[in-house]
């Protein structure tokens, strides 16, 4: 069935089937508009057909003369600017349906050129922007001054200046670098600033949950930091951002055994139990709060706060560099004879950079157990680390909630590290 449909379909009548398509899925959307009594110029039909003229045109400039595309292309413009002019006499205003009748027809080009894949990326987003016009406009109606100039601010500080930061290494080993840091900046920025905008539209549980996951993907510290400086902001929502700390904790359990899964499947054998168990835990007692805040909190008595706090990021990044410096020199002076001591001063600034050393080392140089061992000890720092964060920047409930929520995990890494010790030295 295939290859007989394959020789059916010339690659011209392939690409103006896609063509077809694409005129109808944009021109779908305008002819919905016509519906509501909206007065537009080109539906369904027009837009099918423009798109189809572009990829006729195109078809026969490739066969015939490329200047061909060249003179009708202007024509399409002008075609489109004579009913736009007759739309201003009318009063109407209105140029998105012009501009996206003209970007069918290049559509439709792009389509005769083969770009099949291309153009019918392009005409879902266009229709799905055109769908969501009412929605958007919704949205920033809700938007306040100090909000929109926080995006600015956001746009600004990851868009373009960090960008143009050297990546370079400096400073003692060559170990400070200015992108990077940067990097962790914008990572802890964008933990407050769209956690913010998904708690202003979704409500203050769904949008402490769904930062404290995804951000515990990347990095679980920073959620610590954002959250616990956001339950000082509003403490009517810290047993919330405490659930968030516990998750995003959860998450990187989880992604410690994921990253030795992939570097060395004996160090993932020995830490399956541990970190399963410290899931299962975190997860636990992150249900059992959700559970007891489910009606805690009312839209009226929530704070944001400040939506794009800066401030606090350079902070964190102030601490990353120190952090950074800090393992720095305890390599130095410990070097691998001192792995226990390195894998706790390595676990205060990062579970992964330590867990993939030590995947990799134990493929070489060390037991598959004692690496185990090392990652587990700065699994277990950065727990306490995180509970520290808390009581340096957080609000007294949220202190309370988070060692509560945590201990069980420091209990099991603490056992996990007996338990492998005594099972490889007996």
């Amino acid at each position: 069935m295939h290859d007989l449909l394959m020789n059916l379909l010339t690659p011209f009548l392939l690409s103006l089937i896609v063509a077809l398509g694409i005129g109808l899925i944009v021109g779908m959307e305008r002819e919905f508009e016509n519906l509501s009594g909206k007065e537009h110029f080109a539906g369904m039909r027009g837009f099918a057909i423009m798109s189809m003229l572009g990829c006729i045109v195109t078809f026969l400039a490739e066969q015939f003369n490329v200047n061909l595309l060249l003179v009708v292309s202007p024509a399409i413009f002008i075609f489109i600017s004579v009913f736009h002019y007759s739309k201003i006499q009318k009063g109407n205003f209105g140029i998105v349906t012009e501009l996206s009748l003209a970007l069918v027809f290049f559509l439709g080009v792009l389509s005769g050129l083969h770009y099949i894949k291309e153009a019918l990326a392009v005409a879902v987003i266009v229709s799905t922007l055109l769908t969501l016009k009412t929605k958007f406009r919704e949205t920033l109606s809700r938007i306040t001054q100090d909000e929109l100039f926080a995006f600015i601010k956001f746009i600004i500080l990851s868009l373009l200046l960090l960008p143009f930061l050297p990546d370079k290494n400096y400073g003692p080993g060559e170990i400070i670098n200015p992108r990077s840091i940067g990097f962790v900046i914008v990572i802890v920025s964008s933990l407050s600033f769209i956690g913010y905008f998904i708690i202003k539209f979704f409500g203050a549980e769904k949008g402490i949950l769904f930062t404290a996951f995804f951000g515990g993907t990347f990095s679980s510290t920073a959620v610590t930091w954002v959250f616990s400086n956001r339950s000082k902001e509003n403490e009517n929502l810290s047993t919330q951002y405490a659930t968030g700390i516990i998750i995003a904790c959860a998450v990187m359990f989880a992604r410690v055994l994921v990253v030795a899964g992939l570097f060395n499947i004996s160090v993932f054998r020995w830490l399956l139990i541990p970190c399963s168990l410290m899931i299962v835990s975190n997860s636990i007692i992150a249900y059992i709060l959700k559970r007891k805040t489910a009606s805690l909190t009312t839209p009226a008595s929530i704070q944001l706060g400040n939506p794009l706090d800066v401030t606090n990021a350079i902070l964190f990044g102030i601490q990353y560099v120190g952090i950074t410096l800090f393992v720095y020199y305890a390599n130095i002076y410990f070097g691998t004879k001192g792995l226990l001591i390195t894998g706790f001063i390595s676990g205060l600034a990062d579970v992964d950079a330590i867990n993939i050393s030590m995947s990799k080392l134990s493929l070489v140089q060390i037991n598959s157990s004692m690496a185990a061992i090392v990652i587990l000890i700065a699994v277990l720092s950065n727990t306490i680390f995180k509970i520290g964060e808390t009581y340096f920047k957080g609000s007294k409930e949220l202190r309370k909630k988070v060692l509560i929520g945590l201990i069980p995990s420091i209990i099991i890494a603490l056992l996990g590290i007996a338990g492998i010790y005594l099972k490889t030295n007996t």
